[in-house]
């Protein structure tokens, strides 16, 4: 797993996990154009807040919680 700056933007319709800055654990998005989506399919803009300080891609194949879902469709 490579993981990348919290300053470097994921590329749309990847799924990643984000490690927090104060080593307390670790979140879950979905990225897409206009932002990223958490494993329950709250929409936040960006991951790169101060919570944050390195993410990596999560294997292919890989589903988060809420997807599948009907009252969350995918926003891409």
């Amino acid at each position: 797993m490579d993981w990348h700056p919290i300053t470097t933007k994921p590329e749309s319709g990847k799924r990643v996990v984000a490690l927090y800055n104060d080593g307390s654990g670790a979140a879950l998005f979905l990225v897409h154009d206009h932002g990223v989506m958490d494993q329950n399919g709250d929409e936040y803009s960006s991951i790169g807040s101060d919570n944050f300080e390195k993410w990596a891609y999560l294997p292919d194949g890989f589903e988060l919680h809420f997807e599948g879902v009907e009252e969350h469709p995918l926003p891409y």
